[in-house]
């Protein structure tokens, strides 16, 4: 090899293979879970039916850019759904219970 010529460190290919991402289960997501239904609470008729809708048409956006379908997705907003409204219940259960 000439003097003048540079030595070029050799890469290597890797290759990763990844299977698809898996959200984290939305109805495990306390934080937003408590907050939503707080929302909820103090919302009626007309106002908490749009909040709902946008969150869960967020959340189902969400789902699907980290690579969901639409049948996961849906099956998450149902659990999500579900885990609100088990918040909103445990929210108005009177103190002495």
């Amino acid at each position: 090899m000439p003097p003048h010529a540079s030595v070029q460190p050799r890469r290597r290919s890797i290759s990763v293979e990844t299977g698809p991402v898996v959200p984290f289960p939305a109805e495990r997501r306390t934080a937003h879970v408590r907050r939503c239904a707080g929302e909820l609470g103090g919302l009626h008729g007309e106002d908490a039916r749009l909040y709902w809708l946008k969150v869960c048409r967020e959340l189902a956006e969400e789902l699907r850019k980290l690579g969901s379908n639409e049948n996961q997705a849906r099956a998450a907003v149902f659990a999500f759904q579900d885990e609100v409204q088990q918040e909103l219940m445990r929210q108005h259960e009177p103190d002495d219970v």
